[in-house]
């Protein structure tokens, strides 16, 4: 592809796509629509709606979701779209055709659903429908805290359920499950077996950014092919890079947000994330990452990944469709001006969602009984039958059951837990929670996120290191007329005034 075709078509990539959404909303919405209330002694359909693309669960007969259906009457109607799973749900909130479970993971998406009044306090809809819910007691209440501080009351159910509080009701599990909590990371940078083989490169060769750079160029020199094809010196996770790919590579440079004083700090103000982003620029000019992987579909990152081709992956590893045993993971890249990698905390969970009732549900009795189910050990363990992972799985209670791990198993810890294993990494200081109240720092953070969002393709694609160095120059005074540093003081107060709410 020609590189500045590529470039172009990066920047109005998603242009086609939104227009389509208001010509085919109206038949999409009929087809969805809300089920008649069910008549006595009927099963109850109820719509789940996620924005996780990952998940897909089973509905067969012997199913884990049969089992949950034959014990509360409830059959569930999953929609989980495959892209813009945000805009159609703001759709679908405009046409009051809303599903009646909601699990999402965009925090500027969960602050809408709140602030809409379009899903019940989890408290009143049990108190008011199935007061005896085990939730109503035994939900943890550190958890509990958070979600209220966050949302200005307990609408929702976290996902990945993990506290003190929770852990210490289900007890400590194996030591090699315990291990596999406390240190993986869902995100992180992983190796091709068979190519490192095959161009004589050991794990101990990539610990630095030089030498990195040095076997993306062996790759690439000694025109190494794949099925006549040749290799991919290093892929990024297509068009979810901003949210996964950026993040793991701000960690290995050692961008952090909190500094030593528990301050804020913008990352993208910081050298280590002009770092970050002048890295990726040096790949996309040297060929060794191309322009059309950054409008990649999941689906198209998976084939890439599995054609054997790509000699390194950095992105969502857990989501990433591989066999865990042709791949390894040298934890981290060592950046070349000597700042230590810190782990951020949207590395270490890809999948942290809330899910919320909707007021929008006809049969909210059906909804509670359901929830109170599903959430419960047997409800879990009826999931777990057939599921790994779902939006309601509380973590502490999996960890405490899961049995004797397999090779497959053994091989995920070591490519999950090297980022966090590797000697140089730091954690990365606890942030609190910043509250939907203040108004300010909402509109601010908006048009902040909005125009890193639009524009930060333009500066990575750009063709020199001076275009580079003049386009963040500009990129950074565009952040500040939006009001980046007023941003950053905000957030720096409320961390120092609320450390111990972290």
């Amino acid at each position: 592809m020609d590189k500045r075709i590529g470039r172009k078509q990066i920047v109005q990539s998603g242009i086609v796509a939104l227009l389509l959404f208001s010509l085919i909303w109206q038949v999409w919405e009929n087809e969805v629509g809300h089920e008649e209330a069910p008549q006595f002694g009927q099963e109850s359909q109820l719509s789940w709606y996620s924005d996780y693309i990952f998940w897909n669960p089973p509905i067969e007969a012997g199913s884990g979701s049969e089992k949950i259906t034959e014990h509360t009457g409830v059959r569930i109607e999953y929609i989980i779209p495959e892209d813009n799973g945000d805009i159609r749900l703001s759709l679908m909130m405009t046409n009051r055709s809303m599903p009646d479970i909601v699990s999402v993971s965009d925090r500027y998406m969960i602050r809408h659903l709140v602030e809409s009044g379009e899903v019940w306090k989890i408290d009143e809809l049990m108190e008011t429908y199935l007061p005896d819910s085990h939730l109503l007691t035994d939900y943890p209440e550190d958890v509990k805290e958070k979600l209220i501080h966050r949302d200005g009351g307990w609408y929702g159910l976290a996902s990945n359920l993990h506290s003190e509080e929770n852990k210490k009701r289900y007890g400590q599990p194996d030591a090699f499950w315990e291990e596999m909590q406390r240190q993986k990371s869902d995100y992180g940078i992983i190796w091709n077996r068979a190519l490192l083989k095959r161009m004589g490169i050991s794990l101990n060769q990539l610990g630095t950014e030089e030498e990195v750079i040095a076997a993306f160029g062996t790759a690439q020199d000694k025109e190494i092919t794949v099925n006549g094809k040749p290799v991919i010196p290093l892929l990024v996770d297509g068009s979810r890079y901003q949210r996964t790919t950026l993040q793991v590579l701000s960690g290995f440079f050692g961008a952090e947000t909190v500094d030593g004083q528990g301050g804020y700090r913008e990352g993208i103000l910081t050298e280590e994330g002009k770092h970050t982003l002048r890295f990726l620029n040096e790949m996309v000019q040297d060929d060794y990452v191309s322009p059309d992987q950054f409008v990649m579909t999941p689906y198209q990152v998976k084939r890439t990944l599995n054609s054997g081709q790509v000699l390194c992956f950095v992105g969502d590893i857990i989501n990433s469709g591989i066999d865990p045993e042709e791949w390894v993971s040298n934890g981290v890249i060592l950046s070349s001006d000597g700042a230590k990698p810190v782990l951020p905390d949207a590395c270490r969970e890809s999948r942290s969602m809330t899910t919320f009732i909707s007021k929008s549900c006809e049969n909210p009795e059906a909804a509670a009984k359901w929830l109170d189910y599903v959430t419960s050990e047997e409800g879990m363990a009826a999931y777990l039958e057939d599921n790994e992972w779902w939006p309601l799985r509380n973590d502490d209670w999996y960890y405490s059951v899961k049995q004797e791990p397999d090779e497959r198993e053994i091989a995920w810890k070591q490519l999950l837990c090297a980022y966090v294993r590797k000697p140089e990494t730091r954690m990365h200081r606890p942030l609190p929670m910043f509250p939907a109240s203040n108004q300010r720092l909402r509109e601010l953070e908006t048009a902040v996120n909005s125009y890193i969002t639009d524009n930060i393709n333009t500066l990575i694609m750009e063709e020199s290191q001076e275009n580079f160095e003049r386009g963040f120059a500009v990129f950074i005074e565009d952040l500040e007329l939006r009001g980046i540093r007023e941003l950053e003081t905000l957030k720096r107060d409320f961390c120092i005034s609320n450390a111990g709410n972290a």
